[in-house]
């Protein structure tokens, strides 16, 4: 959807430079210049707004530690929105799964600490992951 606001913003910046252009130029030596111009001003321009994007919001996952030898993991985006409902799940570094389960309402799940090492995993079921290894896991 992001990809298709783009194409419609680039297509309306085109538009409006060659406006500009008309008025402001009307005669040029070389019509295809005119044209060379503006596909250059709507190319530098959808550059620039690529980045954005491209990063318009990424998953973020926190955990740490809590009461009773239990962590809590907290997911959200980027752009503040929550992660409720998401797949979350808790894996040895063999990719065994030793818990798993879904980010609650409020975009937290907790689980029992398991011995050894481990990660955290959440991820949204299309273009989006976030993963916390046992280190990070800090008060």
């Amino acid at each position: 959807m992001a990809l298709f606001g783009l194409i419609v913003k680039t297509i309306l910046i085109y538009d409006l430079w060659i406006l500009i252009l008309s008025v402001h130029v009307p005669v040029m030596p070389f019509p295809r210049a005119r044209s060379a111009i503006c596909l250059a001003s709507v190319l530098f321009v959808g550059a620039l707004a690529l980045p954005g994007v491209s990063f318009a919001h990424s998953l973020l996952l926190n955990c740490r530690p809590a009461a009773d030898n239990m962590v809590q993991c907290k997911g959200e985006f980027s752009d503040g929105s929550d992660a409720a409902g998401m797949a979350i799940a808790v894996k040895a570094y063999d990719e065994r799964v030793l818990a798993k389960g879904t980010l609650g309402g409020d975009s937290i799940w907790r689980f029992a600490k398991p011995a050894g090492e481990y990660f955290v995993r959440l991820e949204d079921g299309g273009e989006h992951s976030a993963e916390v290894d046992h280190t990070d896991v800090k008060p």
